[in-house]
């Protein structure tokens, strides 16, 4: 079975399974919910919860945020604000826009403005205030009952651990380091995404020199063919046109010749038809 706080439907009366959780229960209240989504871009939208507990929430978003990423909510009700952890992701529902998600809170409180809370919220509020108390309080007697011994060689400053001497200093410092880890998975992210792009414009471009090659080659041989076409065309059409003018000169000569014949023909006709006749002997002697 999944611990997560918000992997099942709580109801009211449910008991708290630790000392260290709360009841939930169904509280609708509008939320500003912002941070950086999983591609590391900036968003702040306006939600509203599901559920609710003084460790955390239950609510949808239209963004796409991972398990460990932080997420700051602001209720305008209430005019609170914490910062908090995903802590679990839903898939979305088929048909519904966006998906629904769980947020732990880095400080539990009652943030949500819930007038009237389950009885065991005070209570578990006052034994987290009295645990830190209490921590403080051992770490004074440590402190105090801890023999003097010689002092250590004091590190330099920057290689120095820090010392956390307080709940909410553990808490700043494991906001710090939550932020750095989804900040270098982030880096990750982005890195894998440039080479992923840049060996998709590698293929894109390889691809369009091929089409473009292939192109060229097809003009090419188009332009061949045209060529080839039109030279075949122009062959023909000079043989039509030698063809014609021949047919054409023969027939200009055959009736130049034909009217050079008729007027032959009628000039000496009518020369032969003027001579005078030859006199006879008789006539002659006459």
């Amino acid at each position: 079975m999944d611990s997560n706080l918000f992997s099942h439907t709580a109801k009211t009366q449910d008991v708290p399974a630790t000392p260290r959780r709360s009841t939930r229960i169904e509280f609708v209240t509008p939320v500003f919910l912002s941070g950086r989504d999983a591609a590391g871009q900036p968003f702040r939208e306006l939600t509203q919860t599901v559920l609710v507990n003084l460790h955390g929430c239950r609510l949808r978003t239209s963004y796409r945020v991972l398990v460990g990423m932080l997420v700051t909510l602001e209720c305008p009700k209430a005019g609170t604000t914490g910062n908090a952890v995903c802590v679990k992701v839903w898939d979305p529902a088929e048909g519904v826009t966006g998906h629904e998600i769980a947020v732990q809170l880095i400080k539990p409180q009652n943030i949500w403005g819930v007038s009237n809370p389950p009885a065991d919220w005070e209570s578990v509020a006052k034994s987290m205030v009295q645990g830190r108390l209490a921590a403080a309080e051992q770490s004074s007697r440590a402190v105090a009952s801890a023999p003097v011994a010689a002092p250590a060689p004091v590190p330099p400053a920057r290689m120095r651990p820090p010392v956390l001497s307080t709940v909410e200093q553990r808490l700043g410092e494991f906001e710090r380091r939550a932020q750095q880890l989804v900040e270098s998975v982030l880096e990750i992210l982005r890195t894998q995404a440039e080479e992923l792009t840049r060996s998709s414009l590698e293929e894109f471009r390889a691809q369009v020199d091929v089409l473009i090659r292939d192109a060229e080659e097809r003009l090419r041989e188009g332009s061949q063919q045209s060529y080839e076409e039109s030279a075949a065309s122009l062959i023909g059409l000079r043989a039509d046109l030698a063809e014609q003018m021949t047919s054409r000169s023969a027939q200009l000569i055959r009736s130049a010749d034909d009217a050079l014949r008729t007027r032959f023909r009628e000039l000496f006709g009518t020369r032969s038809k003027v001579v005078p006749p030859k006199p006879t002997e008789q006539a002659s002697r006459k």
